[in-house]
């Protein structure tokens, strides 16, 4: 718990000013607050030992008559308290007797009082929710930064469903913590130690029976306090499973229906939210039991307090108006104190349930990164070479002995079965994975050691599986160069055939195309993708199923573009139709992760050839 809260705390550090001045306006606001509770004790003694007199000009005199039994006693107590004015809190009480004479006198002083604790609790309020929220945006901007910047498996190893939930659920969690560490945690040990200097003021004898309560209250509240965290956690990863199961059910919603799954779907969905809901009810047991625990102890030791303060005052050892202020900074300061923390304690337990998990992510680091003596990749010259390359996810191996040479400008066509390993192939040239052997060797140099935004910034692609941004199509295009210029968008929406349909949108380019592009048909998405290729003008292009989508017609526009478009530059492309490329320099055959046979379309139909066998079953009459 302390190293988390201690990294919690980390995240303030920025903004330590702003967190010295909130915690100067909680001492400030306690201070004041003590100071009103310390007037009881004068009015009390002197409302119960005294009577009040007038004076002539009509105020009132807390001052008592005293008889000759009070006389003898009160030389005596002037006796023993010219001893004690030697103390500097002798001098202090004293000089506190001499201004607290007057009921006019205290009213005017809590009046004085009242702006300040105004001003200062209002200010202590704002302070610490601007630091928490503060912090809570950096810590939201970190998890950001570190999680995009993560290799592609570990988001295809990660449920989406699961990150989102962490992004917000665990989120939450962590700001209901934060909001504890700098309310609770801060503020109430300073009123705890107010209300126990001012109940040694009042008292010390029964200030030390107020020690007792402390590890009564303790011991339950550590024991309970790490079911909270335990089963905080786990309800957090069942409502993560959750937040998952929702996410699939409405992303492939046209499934569920077309398919009649949608009592499949609430029976799933009823199961998943019943874990958790179980889960929960063991974190909500573990709080209730923790907060009764707290209210029992709380009500005990206040009746143990009023019950032994009786007694003393019964037995002369103590005034009534410190008997009254003891019970009274007891009661609001000190147990109040007491009780919220315990509260607190399993509260914030419970967020930092969800603060853990969040750091986990934050502990993640990419598997692949720059290495230290990384080069710029300025200039492609030369040829890409496959050196004895081979790759598994996890233990499965998918791309076995892979050796090829690609000479600058040639375009090559990767051809295969399902699960040949075409897709993963092409992974391997912007970095996407690293082979498990081998290398990858642009103008001879492994690209593990070229930087990656560099190697990026020299290679385009455009995918299978087609994504839209939900924003225009200006920015969705613009994605390929973000320099690019209104004029250089449209030329590539020309090439990519999709000018036209834009322009004639009411909002043209600045028409908002829906959550990944739900708004267009398949060809139409295609073919935005392809004119944010063609924007970026890369060396390398990587065109996997690129025209996939497309209607004959468009195909045809399209296919020209890109013709022109790969002139000089380096390209792979994996079609599954074939007819697609047949005028490439060279044809690569996978299959089961091997290289099989290559040559040009001519060359592989000439001959008994696994290409000419797809070739045969796809042009069959």
């Amino acid at each position: 718990m302390i190293g988390e809260c201690a990294r919690l705390f980390s995240y303030a550090k920025p903004h330590w000013k702003m967190v010295l001045l909130t915690l100067l306006c909680m001492g400030l606001f306690t201070l004041f607050i003590g100071a009103q509770l310390a007037l009881i004790k004068p009015v009390i003694d002197r409302l119960i030992k005294g009577e009040t007199t007038k004076y002539s000009s009509g105020r009132y005199s807390l001052q008592k008559k005293e008889n000759s039994e009070d006389a003898i006693s009160s030389l005596k107590r002037k006796t023993i308290s010219r001893a004690k004015e030697t103390t500097f809190i002798s001098k202090a009480e004293k000089l506190f007797r001499k201004y607290t004479n007057s009921f006019t006198f205290i009213g005017v002083i809590v009046a004085i009082m009242a702006p300040f604790i105004f001003a200062f609790n209002y200010l202590q309020t704002y302070l610490k929710n601007h630091v928490m929220w503060s912090v809570l945006m950096d810590i939201r901007n970190h998890l950001c930064e570190h999680i995009l910047p993560q290799s592609l498996s570990y988001f295809e190893n990660k449920k989406s469903g699961e990150l989102i939930s962490r992004l917000t659920n665990d989120i939450n969690a962590t700001q209901f913590g934060l909001s504890i560490l700098f309310d609770s945690i801060l503020l109430q040990p300073m009123r705890l130690l107010c209300g126990l200097g001012l109940a040694f003021y009042f008292s010390w004898k029964l200030s030390l029976f107020t020690f007792i309560l402390f590890p009564i209250v303790i011991i339950p509240v550590l024991v309970f306090g790490r079911k909270i965290k335990k089963h905080g956690r786990r309800s957090l990863m069942h409502l993560g499973e959750l937040t998952d199961a929702m996410r699939e059910m409405f992303s492939g919603i046209r499934t569920v229906k077309a398919f009649k799954m949608e009592d499949e779907e609430i029976v799933e969905f009823k199961t998943i939210n019943s874990r958790f809901f179980k889960r929960m009810m063991l974190t909500v047991k573990a709080k209730a039991l923790n907060s009764s625990t707290t209210e029992f102890i709380y009500s005990l030791g206040l009746a143990a307090i009023i019950i032994v303060g009786g007694y003393v005052i019964s037995s002369k050892t103590i005034s009534p108006g410190s008997l009254a202020g003891f019970v009274t900074v007891t009661a609001f300061l000190i147990l109040t104190s007491i009780k919220k923390l315990a509260k607190s304690y399993g509260k914030l337990q419970e967020s930092l349930a969800g603060a853990s998990r969040v750091f986990e992510l934050l502990d993640q680091h990419p598997t692949i990164t720059d290495n230290p003596n990384a080069i710029e990749l300025k200039k492609i010259e030369g040829q890409i070479t496959f050196n004895n390359v081979n790759f598994a996810y996890d233990t499965i191996p998918v791309l076995k002995d892979i050796n090829l040479t690609v000479q600058k400008g040639q375009i090559i066509a990767i051809v295969g079965e399902s699960g040949a390993g075409k897709s993963t192939l092409l992974d391997l040239v912007p970095r996407f994975y690293d082979p498990v052997n081998g290398s990858i060797k642009i103008d001879d140099t492994d690209i593990r050691l070229i930087k990656r935004d560099s190697l990026l910034g020299k290679i385009a692609i455009v995918c299978q599986q087609t994504f839209l941004f939900n924003r225009s199509f200006k920015d969705n295009i613009l994605c390929g160069r973000r320099d690019a210029s209104t004029e250089e968008i449209q030329d590539a929406a020309k090439a990519a055939n999709i000018h036209k349909f834009i322009i004639n949108l009411p909002k043209g380019y600045d028409t908002i195309v829906g959550e990944q592009g739900v708004k267009l048909s398949g060809g139409q998405k295609q073919r935005v993708t392809i004119a944010r290729a063609i924007l970026k003008n890369a060396p390398i292009l990587i065109l996997d199923e690129a025209t996939s989508s497309l209607d004959s017609e468009s195909e045809k526009l399209v296919q020209e573009a890109l013709d022109n478009l790969m002139k000089g530059k380096t390209t792979f492309v994996i079609a599954h139709r074939l007819s697609t490329i047949r005028h490439a320099d060279r044809i690569v055959v996978l299959k089961n992760g091997c290289i099989i046979e290559t040559g040009t379309h001519d060359e592989l139909i000439n001959k008994e050839s696994e290409y000419k066998r797809q070739h045969s079953i796809q042009f069959k009459k």
